[in-house]
């Protein structure tokens, strides 16, 4: 799946950084003439029929931060091409003429399938959406930069893309809209609660608000992915309630890099007990801690020793 690659690619970094950069960089070989990465890669098969969310700015941040030895230009010249296509594709084909916000057309789309951010409307623009491609682009206006690029229109793409993210907070929370008719989503999917990543983009209320937002998401094992006070709350409801690995490691981060250090442990402390107790399933029961569907996952794996790493660290 075109973002499980960007976990793995990161657990592998410190170690094996020719292989970190080969997973990060796979689906790009399957880029589209529009800049689109398919849905997935296998052996057999390439699937076209979504996408995935943007995160590969933010993966590459990180990736550039933990590999070994560095990256020649050469390499980061062919990262900066990739990154650019793929942004391209968010803002020349994913927007409704006249709109500042890019759109999922389906839940799949933002990898959160049925999480109840869609139950109204299939196509949103959405704050994860919007705040993922900040990340991208403040990762691409850096690196052109340092190539030697003009780097003008992400610029301005991402002062205008960080003016209509605020239009998606209605005063308590951020909602997912549907370009035509401006319905509002539901608030109450942790998917809602993403554009934390982007906290440095995020009034010092509407972050605040947020962190609150998060800890009604916090159970004894985890994040769980809708609010368990929730009527739309299920136990085994795949993005409707169960604790994944991806929504941990990007909450978690955010919330760090926003001097919210206290949070972000307590979030990274009960995910390695699940694992250490569950193993690396697809997803885990919020409450229970017990491993769901696919019970040998590999971005769950990664993801442990991502923070696995990061806590031996802070130690040292």
């Amino acid at each position: 799946w075109s973002w499980d690659h960007c976990f793995n690619a990161l657990a592998l970094a410190s170690g094996l950084p020719d292989a970190a950069m080969d997973q990060f960089l796979v689906v790009f070989d399957q880029q589209d003439e529009f800049g689109g990465l398919p849905d997935s890669v296998t052996h057999s098969e390439v699937l076209d029929n979504f996408v995935k969310p943007p995160i590969h700015g933010w993966a590459f941040r990180q990736l550039r931060d933990r590999l070994v030895g560095g990256l020649d230009t050469v390499r980061l010249q062919e990262v900066y091409e990739r990154l650019s296509n793929w942004t391209l594709f968010w803002l020349d084909h994913r927007r409704v003429p006249g709109h500042a916000l890019p759109h999922y057309q389906h839940g799949n789309d933002s990898g959160w399938d049925n999480s109840t951010m869609f139950d109204l409307d299939r196509v949103v623009e959405a704050p994860d959406l919007a705040a993922f491609l900040l990340i991208q682009l403040d990762v691409l206006v850096d690196l052109g930069r340092e190539l030697g690029h003009d780097v003008a229109r992400w610029e301005t793409e991402r002062t205008a893309l960080g003016q209509a993210l605020l239009e998606l907070w209605n005063g308590e929370a951020f909602v997912a809209k549907h370009p035509a008719t401006g319905r509002a989503s539901t608030t109450t999917s942790l998917l809602n609660l993403m554009a934390v990543v982007a906290a440095d983009r995020l009034p010092t209320e509407v972050f605040d608000a947020l962190v609150e937002g998060v800890r009604g998401h916090l159970t004894e094992w985890g994040l769980a992915t809708e609010r368990p006070d929730s009527v739309h709350y299920e136990a085994d409801g795949y993005w409707r309630g169960p604790v994944w690995a991806p929504s941990t490691i990007l909450i978690e981060d955010g919330l760090r890099r926003a001097g919210q250090i206290e949070l972000a442990d307590e979030i990274s402390r009960r995910f390695r007990a699940l694992c250490e107790r569950s193993g690396f399933a697809e997803n885990f029961d919020a409450m229970t801690g017990d491993g769901l569907r696919d019970r040998a996952y590999t971005w769950t794996a990664s993801a442990y020793l991502l923070l696995s790493a990061q806590a031996e660290e802070r130690l040292r």
